[in-house]
């Protein structure tokens, strides 16, 4: 015997997807709640485990957010007489500029 659904595959499968979407939402939300609900902006990061770190944290930090190869590192004074590291960076060829303030572990690219 050839039994058909009265629902259509197609409609099935739609029905599928969204309930999938539903529970990645469901399962997201308390991640969400915990980190906040907006994105840091690019560049910008979202504070890991905030408070002091070494160079060597300062670049495990750099290496997650951006792609590419380190070319130096070294510490630098702003003009406010705060010390940070200055990350330089290579990604196929275009050079630039990371910065890791050690007290925070805040990074920026100004």
């Amino acid at each position: 015997m050839n039994w058909k659904s009265p629902v259509p595959a197609w409609s099935r499968r739609s029905a599928l997807k969204s309930m999938l979407l539903a529970s990645l939402l469901v399962l997201s939300a308390p991640v969400l709640s915990q980190q906040g609900t907006t994105l840091p902006a690019p560049g910008e990061q979202e504070e890991a485990e905030p408070g002091p770190v070494n160079q060597q944290q300062a670049l495990e930090r750099v290496r997650a957010l951006f792609d590419g190869d380190i070319i130096s590192i070294t510490e630098v004074e702003t003009e406010e007489g705060e010390t940070r590291f200055r990350i330089r960076m290579d990604n196929e060829g275009n050079i630039f500029t990371v910065f890791v303030d050690p007290a925070t572990g805040r990074v920026s690219r100004d």
